[in-house]
C-alpha cells in the first residue's frame, strides 16, 4: 500500500535541511539535493478521499435481514460494514474521531 504524503510539507522540511548546507562548496552534494527536490516534486500522486463515518441506527429487522438508517445519509439499508448507498464506513464513529 503506497504512503500518502503532503508533498508541500515535505518540500518545506527538506528546505529547511537544505537551507543551511547552501554555503557548502560540494557541487555533488548540491546536485544530489536538486535531484531529491526534483523527484519529490514529479512523484506520483495518490486520488483519496477523506474515509466517512457513521453508524446503523434506527435497527429493525425485515424479511429476514437486519434493516438501519446510516448516520450519515439517512437511507434505510441492510445492515453492513459499509452504507451501500453514501459509502459511510459504519464503526460507529464520526468524522471528527
Amino acid at each position: 500500500m503506497d504512503d500518502l504524503i503532503s508533498r508541500k510539507a515535505l518540500l518545506e522540511e527538506l528546505d529547511k535541511w537544505i537551507n543551511p548546507c547552501v554555503n557548502y562548496d560540494k557541487s555533488e552534494f548540491l546536485s544530489g539535493i536538486t535531484t531529491a527536490i526534483s523527484e519529490v516534486e514529479t512523484a506520483p500522486t495518490v486520488d483519496a478521499a477523506p474515509v466517512v463515518r457513521g453508524e446503523w441506527i434506527e435497527l429493525h429487522e425485515e424479511n429476514g435481514h437486519e434493516v438501519g438508517t446510516c448516520s450519515h445519509c439517512r437511507h434505510v439499508r441492510i445492515v453492513d460494514n459499509y452504507c451501500p448507498n453514501c459509502g459511510a464506513l459504519m464503526d460507529g464513529r464520526n468524522d471528527n474521531d
